[in-house]
């Protein structure tokens, strides 16, 4: 394992994320563990920290985990050979199925939040919550909102203070 500066991966995460999505992973107050496909995000500087935004729509499962929760990590392929896994935690809900079984992904315990990473992923971001943004169409042009949100499911941005970013592929 090797820390790694958020600066140097930033590319490769927007990069995956635009190719396919990486997974968002939280673990509630209770114990709750759910993974899920996000294909959108940004890397970027806040309040003099480096920062994780991830939108998730009000409809996720994962969204009523994050509202009982202080953490959550983003986990980000570097292969193909996670794509199917990717794409079965994007189309089925975490209180329905068991996503793990589902997906052939386990969890491992994230090193510095609570919550877990992806064990088949290389890179890592993990993130304390440091600002919940529900979007409302009031905030929006209304291209966006036609576009993007016809049937009013808006996401909720989650704003994470990436307090760990590594790559487990490569050793100190």
């Amino acid at each position: 394992m090797k820390e790694v500066n958020y600066r140097d991966v930033a590319p490769i995460v927007l990069e995956k994320l635009a190719e396919g999505g990486v997974f968002l992973t939280v673990k509630d107050r209770k114990g709750r563990v759910n993974t899920m496909n996000i294909g959108w995000g940004s890397v970027a500087h806040y309040w003099n920290m480096p920062v994780f935004v991830a939108p998730v729509r009000h409809n996720r499962y994962t969204y009523e985990l994050l509202q009982d929760a202080d953490s959550f990590t983003v986990s980000v392929p570097l292969d193909d050979g996670i794509k199917s896994a990717l794409a079965f935690v994007g189309t089925h809900h975490g209180n329905e199925v068991d996503k793990w079984a589902g997906a052939h992904i386990a969890p491992v315990d994230a090193m510095a939040v609570r919550g877990a990473v992806i064990s088949q992923c290389a890179l890592h971001l993990e993130c304390k919550i440091r600002l919940i943004q529900p979007m409302t169409p009031e905030q929006m042009c209304d291209e966006v909102h036609k576009k993007m949100y016809g049937d009013e499911d808006f996401h909720t941005l989650y704003f994470g203070e990436i307090v760990a970013c590594y790559r487990t592929d490569i050793n100190d």
